[in-house]
């Protein structure tokens, strides 16, 4: 049996509506949490949903015919770490961290405590390198695996976030296919820079947002940035200025709402399964 994937018709239409009831959320006390400029839903005819398709037909041959999710309505997460050179710095990362780094690390390892039965997935560029670390999965083999890597991460080098984005963003199509087109699908970027030279993530913005079939929720994080950044396009974007350790958290748990309260240094992976 071929795989379920989007043509968009009455599935499209009931995605929007449940994004639109998304939006009618209430907001987190403005007191506590840094604003998130969040992205208008798109304004897209039943005749132009009809015509569209997510994932490619390239992706759906990747995935191949016998790949079907255990959970179809799944939330999947795929985190986009930066760890360049410049998360070395001081600056933004409050007085319990050393760096910008220690401080991110421990906003992620938060936010994850608090959506253990998610897919989680992670990429990363560092000291290592641009690497999808993890693709989408759950479990505590799992957690403790990421829990690990994000713990053994160092800082240097550039910031290739078009790469890196293209990375997470092809595995949450993958999921797509998998899950037959139904659950949520979440880039979700934490970077304290503009991209390095040849690695503007702005195409890959406009490709997601011009296609109204595209699942694919675009977050961003801009930790310890001041002024304009290429994924600050609050028309596609939802996008979170983080000067602190707690608007790092804050952002991260306005991706679904959530809300955490755990001890990144005495981590125990029984913890994350609860």
């Amino acid at each position: 049996m071929k795989p379920i994937y989007f043509r968009l018709g009455l599935l499209a239409l009931l995605s929007l509506s449940l994004a639109a009831c998304k939006e009618d959320a209430p907001e987190p006390d403005a007191q506590s949490a840094p604003e998130v400029q969040r992205a208008p839903p798109p304004t897209v005819s039943v005749a132009v949903l009809g015509a569209t398709q997510w994932p490619s037909d390239e992706i759906v041959a990747q995935v191949g015919e016998i790949e079907t999710a255990a959970d179809p309505f799944a939330e999947n997460n795929m985190l986009v770490l930066d760890m360049s050179g410049s998360m070395e710095a001081r600056e933004c990362s409050g007085d319990d961290h050393s760096s910008r780094a220690e401080a991110a690390k421990t906003a992620v390892l938060t936010w994850l405590s608090a959506n253990p039965g998610d897919n989680v997935g992670l990429v990363t560029f560092s000291a290592d390198g641009t690497k999808l670390d993890f693709p989408l999965g759950q479990g505590s083999a799992h957690a403790e695996a990421i829990v690990n890597r994000i713990q053994s991460l160092q800082p240097k080098g550039g910031t290739p976030l078009l790469l890196a984005m293209n990375m997470g963003y092809e595995e949450l199509a993958k999921q797509a296919v998998r899950q037959g087109g139904t659950g949520s699908y979440r880039l979700i970027v934490i970077t304290d820079g503009e991209a390095s030279k040849g690695h503007d993530p702005r195409d890959l913005v406009s490709r997601i947002a011009s296609n109204p079939a595209d699942m694919v929720e675009l977050h961003t994080i801009g930790f310890c940035i001041s002024g304009k950044h290429s994924l600050k396009d609050t028309d596609r974007v939802f996008y979170t200025d983080a000067n602190s350790p707690a608007d790092l958290k804050a952002g991260l748990d306005a991706t679904q709402g959530e809300t955490a309260s755990f001890d990144a240094g005495n981590t125990t992976f029984e913890e994350l399964q609860q």
